[in-house]
C-alpha cells in the first residue's frame, strides 16, 4: 500500500468544483485547462495502490489568493473545514473512503485493501484558525481530525510560511492540548521560529507532511537541516513534495528544466536521509495542491505514478518510503481504538 502525506482533497472538490469521484481522465476533459490541471481522483488513487492518504481540512485566509474569497474570522474558517469535514463524512457513509481514526481502523483498513477498494483517510488540519478557541481541539479530535499543522502563512496561533514568528501564546496552549490529546504535529509550513517552540513545548508525534530541504532549494517553505534532524530524531516522517519548485530552484525563473524523479526527487530523499535516516523520508506529494500537471515532474501523469518514487530511493528503502514509515508512524501515534 502506497501512502501520500498530503492532498487537499476536500477544498479541491468544494472550492475548485473537482468530481474526485470520476477519473483525471475525465476530470482534465471536462475542464479542457492548460494551466493546473488535475492530477487526482478517488479512481487513480485506487488504480495507483494509494490506499491511504493525509486528506487535509484547508480553510483559506483572505487574500491568500486560490478561492475567490477566502475567511476573515476564525468562525468563517471554522465553517469551511467542517463543510469540508462532512463531505469526507458524506464519502464514509458512501463507501467511497474510510476515515482512519485508530490504530484498529488502520488494521482494519490494511487488510481490507485492495479487495475493499475505499480509500483509506487520515484527516490533517492545514492550519489551525479553523479550531476557535483551545478547548474546540476536543471536538475536532471527535469529528476525526488526527493531525494539525499550526499554520499555513501567519494564524493566530503562529508564525507560518512568509510571516517569520513564533508560537503566540494560545499556540503554546494549543501545541500543550494537541500534546496531552495525542493530536500528531504537523511542521510543514511553520516558521523557524514556532518550530522551535512547538518542539520546547513537546509534542505526541511530530512530522512535517509535506516539505523539501532547503540545502536544496532556498527558502523558508522548506525544512531546514536542523529541523530535518530534529523530526528524524523524534522518529517523524517527512513527506516529499512532487512540485517542481519545491525540488529545483530554477524551475520557478525558467519552467525549460527538466525537473524528474531520478535527478530533484532523488536527491531531496536522499537529502533528508542522510540527516534523519531512510525512516524519515515519506511522500507527501500535495498534488492538486495550487499546482498542476505540468508543474510536476516529468514521470508523473496522475496520482498513480506514485509508485515510481519507489525508483529512485535504495531497493532495501523502497516500501518504507512508499508507505511503511508513514504507517510505521501511525501505528505508533494513533489511539488503539
Amino acid at each position: 500500500m502506497i501512502v501520500d502525506g498530503h492532498l487537499d482533497i476536500a477544498a479541491n472538490v468544494l472550492v475548485d468544483g473537482r468530481d474526485y469521484t470520476t477519473d483525471v481522465a475525465r476530470i482534465r476533459a471536462s475542464e479542457r485547462r492548460a494551466e493546473c490541471q488535475a492530477t487526482v481522483s478517488l479512481p487513480d488513487l485506487r488504480r495507483g495502490d494509494v490506499g491511504l492518504v493525509f486528506a487535509t481540512l484547508y480553510a483559506e485566509p483572505d487574500g491568500a489568493g486560490y478561492a475567490a474569497s477566502g475567511y476573515r474570522t476564525p468562525q468563517e474558517a471554522e465553517r469551511q473545514a467542517l463543510d469540508q469535514i462532512d463531505l469526507y463524512r458524506r464519502w464514509e457513509d458512501e463507501g467511497r473512503v474510510r476515515i482512519v481514526r485508530s490504530v484498529d481502523d488502520l488494521n482494519i483498513h490494511i487488510a481490507s485493501w485492495p479487495g475493499d477498494d475505499r480509500v483509506g483517510i487520515v484527516i490533517l488540519m492545514e492550519g489551525a484558525d479553523p479550531i476557535v478557541r483551545v478547548d474546540d481541539l476536543e471536538a475536532w479530535w471527535g469529528r476525526g481530525v488526527r493531525i494539525i499543522g499550526p499554520a499555513w502563512g501567519r494564524t493566530r496561533y503562529s508564525g507560518g510560511s512568509g510571516a517569520p514568528g513564533g508560537l503566540t501564546s494560545v499556540g503554546r496552549e494549543l501545541a500543550a492540548a494537541m500534546r496531552a490529546r495525542g493530536v500528531v504535529l504537523d511542521v510543514s509550513h511553520l516558521a523557524d521560529e514556532a518550530v522551535r517552540d512547538a518542539l520546547e513545548v513537546g509534542a505526541h508525534a511530530v512530522i512535517a507532511s509535506h516539505s523539501n530541504a532547503r540545502a536544496l532549494v532556498p527558502g523558508d517553505r522548506q525544512l531546514s537541516d536542523a529541523t530535518i534532524r530534529a523530526i528524524g530524531d523524534a522518529g517523524g516522517v517527512i513527506g516529499i513534495v512532487l512540485y517542481n519548485a519545491f525540488l529545483d530552484a530554477r524551475w520557478r525563473e525558467d519552467r525549460s528544466v527538466r525537473v524528474t524523479m531520478g535527478d530533484q526527487v532523488r536527491a531531496h530523499a536522499e537529502h533528508v536521509a542522510a540527516l534523519a535516516g531512510w525512516g524519515a523520508v515519506g511522500i507527501g506529494s500535495d498534488l492538486d495542491g495550487g499546482l498542476g500537471l505540468e508543474e510536476t515532474p516529468i514521470e508523473l501523469d496522475t496520482v498513480a505514478d506514485l509508485v515510481r518514487v519507489g525508483d529512485v530511493v535504495p531497493a532495501a528503502a523502497g516500501d518504507s518510503v512508499l508507505g511503511g514509515n508513514w504507517i510505521a508512524l501511525l501505528r505508533r501515534a494513533l489511539p488503539g481504538v
